[in-house]
Formats: structure tokens, sequence, C-alpha cells
């Protein structure tokens, strides 16, 4: 999964959101000033449009070499955790669009409907996209 663009997008983002929420705590725990340096390499790499990508590996490297079995990464294992505009669950909400891909017509999908909206025109049922 990860080796394709969406999933290492993901990894990158589920990483990132979990990095945030506990950066103090990972700050904490590190005790080389190697690990605390990468800590800040992030931040930086972050607030100056670096390569991210590369300072997640480096700081995840950097606990793993710790003794941190987990890492950055093995945090974020089925926890949801994201940040918008990178990646995604594709769990986003439902709307109906047009089954002909003709107009822009949309319906917000329901939990409660018994069926799905059906097209003004030929009455198709619309079909359902996930945001």
């Amino acid at each position: 999964m990860t080796d394709r663009p969406e999933g290492r997008a993901r990894r990158l983002s589920e990483a990132l959101a979990y990095f945030f929420d506990h950066v103090e705590d990972i700050r904490r725990q590190l005790a080389e000033e190697e690990s605390r340096a990468a800590v800040d390499a992030l931040l930086l790499a972050v607030r100056d449009d670096g390569d991210v990508d590369a300072a997640v590996r480096r700081l995840n490297a950097r606990m793993r070499a710790e003794r941190d079995a987990l890492g950055l990464y093995g945090r974020t294992r089925a926890t949801g955790a994201q940040l918008a505009g990178i990646g995604g669950t594709g769990r986003g909400p439902a709307v109906y669009l047009c089954p002909h891909r003709r107009c822009l017509r949309h319906h917000w999908a329901d939990d409660t409907a018994d069926a799905p909206p059906t097209c003004d025109q030929d009455g198709a049922p619309l079909r359902l996209k996930r945001l």
C-alpha cells in the first residue's frame, strides 16, 4: 500500500497528524541531542516548505534508534488521524451525483433514505460518491 502515491501520502499525513498532536511528548522522550534536532528539523521543514517526507523519516529513525519500537509511523496505524489536504482515508462525506455525468445536480447522502434519489430526466438512480 505505501509504495503507491496515495498510500505514501496517507502515511505521511497520519505521521504528521500524530507528530503535531504529540510534539512535546515526543521531544521529552528523546534523550539524544541528534534526536531532538530531528524534531526541530521536521518543524522547520513544515514551516519552510522543505522536504517534509525526509524529515519525518529521519525523526522516525531517531525514535527507533532510541529504542522506541513503534517510532512515528507505528503509532498512526488505524488511528484515522490525518491532516487536511494530505492524503486521506476515502471516508469523506457521501454525495449522490448525476448518473450520466452530464449535469452538476447533487444530493447529500442521508443514512435515513430508503433509496437513492433519481435523475429528473430519466428516473435513473443517482450514483453514490465519497468526497
